[in-house]
């Protein structure tokens, strides 16, 4: 059972009373340099930062379930907490649970003086493992800071994003972390974007780049019907990040007139057209592969993506709208779906539910449309010459089976077939003039 805040304090406090220290380490805390005691702590007598990093978008999401206010700490969430940290990395957790079992801990924790691990929650919760399985009492190595976590959260935070996004961020985190942990240190702990900058080890101006990538993450969350469900940015092959990065600096250089288009667009409605036709994209999700696809919507540089050219671009966006946004529309909100298909055990398993009906009713009309645009794209950018071209028209006319019902079937069909007969009939007298 979890203890209560003033227990933990008082059991933090009795053991440095005692003056029973591990050893020492230098830590930059309030400002300065500082030499700390590290103390061997009962595990009983600490719990887990329910704003630990690693777990951000789990925790932020679970609180948006549920309701919860922020500060609460139960039994529920404490196991709550240990399993989101098992499954952040089941692997690299079991190769370190490994490691304890023949070596110890090795490197020490940081907890606040009422028993708030600050640093080494993941390493907390594989002891907490290990004292299970063996049935043997262990013990957390930890300095124990002189604050308690709410009375100097400021400090606090600063040294556990030091800690946190330094170095083991690059091993550690996920790169969702990154941008929800920006946001923090700015919006509710009230810390400048360049002190941010210093305290993640960053670049100066990477902070105001995260923000304004987590705003365009929000406006996706909005736009889909998730608002604040964050485990709804992440995917199993972690492409969704890099697709939000790419349409950010797309925005960006519209906004500042930097991209390369030939037309001129409305600035105050074609950016917002492009936002929410890409986040779509990334919802579907069929293009975030390998090979990155989907920025020829408009990503990729020297005018070859849709949005470079106006009538590529309208036609796109054209077919997008009429073909895809009523299916949106159909599928109603989060909560009419919940009503509608019971089971579900959280809101995040039928918001998942959701979006995959979503995709099998949009997904082969949005492969099409784009398979269009691209093919468009590709004769207007490249350099074929007009061998190439009438090779790849023959080979395209072969595809068709004349006696197929689906060529009649279609009323489109017959103006195309009038339109491609008068163009091959222009070249046809061309070739008549000159006697060939």
């Amino acid at each position: 059972m979890v203890l209560t805040s003033s227990v933990r304090k008082q059991k933090l406090t009795d053991l440095v009373n005692g003056k029973d220290s591990q050893g020492r380490q230098k830590l930059h805390y309030k400002g300065e340099n500082q030499y700390f005691d590290i103390y061997r702590i009962d595990l009983d007598h600490l719990i887990y930062n329910q704003h630990n990093g690693r777990l951000e978008a789990e925790m932020l999401t679970w609180e948006q379930e549920h309701a919860v206010t922020q500060g609460t700490y139960t039994d529920e969430l404490h196991a709550l907490i240990d399993d989101f940290l098992w499954k952040s990395s089941t692997h690299r957790n079991q190769q370190t649970l490994d490691d304890l079992k023949d070596k110890g801990q090795q490197r020490c924790g940081i907890v606040s003086r009422d028993g708030v691990i600050i640093d080494g929650n993941r390493r907390a919760m594989l002891l907490r493992r290990l004292e299970r399985d063996q049935k043997a009492k262990q013990y957390f190595d930890a300095i124990i800071l002189p604050d308690d976590y709410d009375e100097n959260q400021l400090e606090i935070v600063r040294l556990e994003t030091q800690y946190q996004l330094g170095e083991d961020a690059k091993v550690e985190y996920g790169p969702l972390q990154k941008y929800l942990h920006a946001r923090r240190l700015h919006i509710d702990l009230n810390i400048d974007e360049e002190e941010i900058d210093k305290l993640m080890g960053q670049p100066k101006g990477t902070t105001r780049k995260l923000l304004e990538i987590m705003d365009l993450m929000d406006d996706y969350l909005e736009h889909i019907g998730c608002p604040r469900l964050y485990t709804m940015l992440k995917d199993s092959d972690g492409t969704k990040e890099g697709m939000f990065v790419d349409l950010y600096g797309d925005l960006k250089r519209l906004q500042n007139g930097n991209a390369k288009v030939s037309w001129s667009f409305d600035p105050e409605i074609e950016p917002l057209q492009l936002k929410l036709l890409q986040f779509d994209y990334i919802r579907l999700g069929e293009f975030a592969d390998a090979k990155k696809s989907y920025r020829e919507i408009s990503h990729q540089s020297k005018g070859k993506n849709f949005f470079g050219h106006k009538d590529i671009w309208e036609a796109f966006r054209d077919s997008h709208e009429k073909k895809i946004n009523p299916v949106t529309m159909e599928m109603g909100s989060l909560e009419d779906y919940i009503a509608t298909n019971a089971g579900f055990t959280t809101k995040v398993d039928a918001a998942r539910a959701r979006d995959n009906d979503w995709r099998e009713k949009v997904k082969g009309p949005m492969q099409g449309n784009f398979r269009i645009s691209s093919k468009t794209l590709l004769y207007r950018v490249s350099e074929f010459g007009p061998r190439e071209c009438l090779e790849d028209a023959m080979r395209a006319l072969e595809k068709i089976d004349i006696d197929s019902p689906s060529l009649l079937a279609d009323p489109g069909n017959a103006a195309l077939v009038m339109e491609i007969n008068r163009r091959t009939y222009e070249m046809k007298k061309k070739f008549d003039r000159t006697g060939q």
